[in-house]
């Protein structure tokens, strides 16, 4: 199978890289300069060439709290550009991983939360992954999946 990550240089990208890909698995991991995600021509271009089976979105713009005065940079990387992924994924016939979060809900659950419960995300950064997971499911279709995790460590 053969792998294909998104974000290189960034936490997730790096342990993905450090637990390696597994017996018999191609991993490659790119960063911003092999694949700047928000141009949809260059995604285009780096997936008909790589021809992933799987492409995990690992790029993201994580700045919580720096997201609030900058929401249309947050959307336009986790939102708009997991639509770009999404789209030529489907293309090539490869399935996405995209990477989401909690901050998707409004906070207020007092323990697990079910992944079908209604979301309604507080911040700009909780509307920017809440973006990047509708654009998934939009243009991506059954071959998205979508994994939401309350923290990286």
């Amino acid at each position: 199978m053969r792998i294909l990550v998104t974000g290189g240089g960034g936490q997730l990208a790096s342990a993905l890289g450090d637990a390696g890909p597994g017996s018999g698995h191609d991993l490659r991991i790119l960063s911003r300069a092999a694949l700047d995600v928000t141009d949809g021509p260059a995604i285009r271009r780096v997936l008909a060439q790589e021809r992933p089976d799987v492409v995990v979105n690992a790029a993201a713009y994580t700045a919580v709290d720096r997201a609030e005065a900058e929401e249309a940079l947050a959307t336009r990387v986790n939102g708009e550009a997991a639509g770009l992924l999404a789209s030529a994924c489907a293309d090539v016939g490869a399935r996405m991983v995209q990477v989401s979060t909690d901050f998707v809900f409004d906070g207020t659950a007092a323990g697990p939360i079910d992944p079908a419960a209604a979301t309604g995300p507080i911040s700009a950064y909780g509307r920017s992954k809440l973006a990047g997971e509708t654009e998934c499911r939009d243009r991506g279709g059954e071959s998205c999946l979508i994994v939401r995790t309350a923290w990286l460590y």
